[in-house]
């Protein structure tokens, strides 16, 4: 019969490696998935004209940043009133 501290360390070991094998995979399968992804492409309508630039700037704004956090797979394109 195997001791406490024997079976303890075994499973220290096991556990680590496993840890070890899984963090190796995870960042592969993440970026296999960023490459499935399509593209969609938004058509945004405001309800305010170009020359409000700080009610309308704030849309462009916010389409510039969805593309560029998506990596250009989330395109919104803003039309004035």
């Amino acid at each position: 019969m195997k001791t406490p501290d024997v079976q303890r360390r075994k499973f220290l070991s096991t556990a680590g490696v496993s840890l070890a094998v899984g963090a190796s995979v995870l960042p592969a399968s993440a970026s296999t998935t960023a490459v499935v992804l399509p593209t969609i492409k938004w058509r945004l309508t405001s309800s305010f004209p170009k020359s409000l630039d700080t009610i309308h700037g704030g849309a462009e704004t916010l389409a510039k940043r969805i593309a560029s956090a998506s990596g250009g797979k989330f395109q919104i394109q803003v039309f004035a009133a």
